[in-house]
């Protein structure tokens, strides 16, 4: 089951289902609670956002690696607009997020394929990629 496409409007890279405890959406209260003078505290909620935590295990395609890396690195300067799964719906919801961590993906090894003329060449392995978004604007 898809869970998050990045970028929308530009890159538009549906992620691949992530496994494990990978993926986690929820919702974050946008407040302060101040402490009156009296000694009573009062909550001041402006609002609700959005958080989502993916983390992937191996890229195989260099192409694809590259979008994501892409694709987070505008997320840190802009806002990107991303689908992506809650937790109480099977439906995807559209919004728009910053990249608040990223985690480029690690080099683990090379593995050995055959290329368009038979020869035996040597591709990167990359993994451990992870990122982390938040809603730019409260939705309640």
């Amino acid at each position: 089951m898809n869970q998050l496409l990045l970028d929308t409007e530009e890159t538009s890279f549906l992620l691949p289902e992530s496994i494990k405890g990978g993926y986690q959406a929820w919702e974050e209260d946008l407040s302060v609670q101040l402490t009156m003078i009296p000694g009573n505290m009062v909550t001041e909620l402006s609002g609700i956002v959005w958080r989502i935590s993916y983390q992937y295990g191996f890229f195989w395609n260099d192409e694809d690696k590259n979008k994501v890396i892409s694709a987070c690195r505008k997320g840190r300067r802009q806002p990107i607009t991303c689908a992506f799964l809650p937790p109480n719906s099977t439906e995807m919801i559209t919004s728009r997020f910053f990249v608040t961590n990223f985690s480029y993906p690690k080099f683990r090894w090379a593995t050995t394929v055959e290329n368009e003329d038979g020869e035996a060449v040597a591709k990167p392995l990359w993994a451990d990629f992870s990122v982390e978004l938040r809603e730019v604007d409260p939705h309640d």
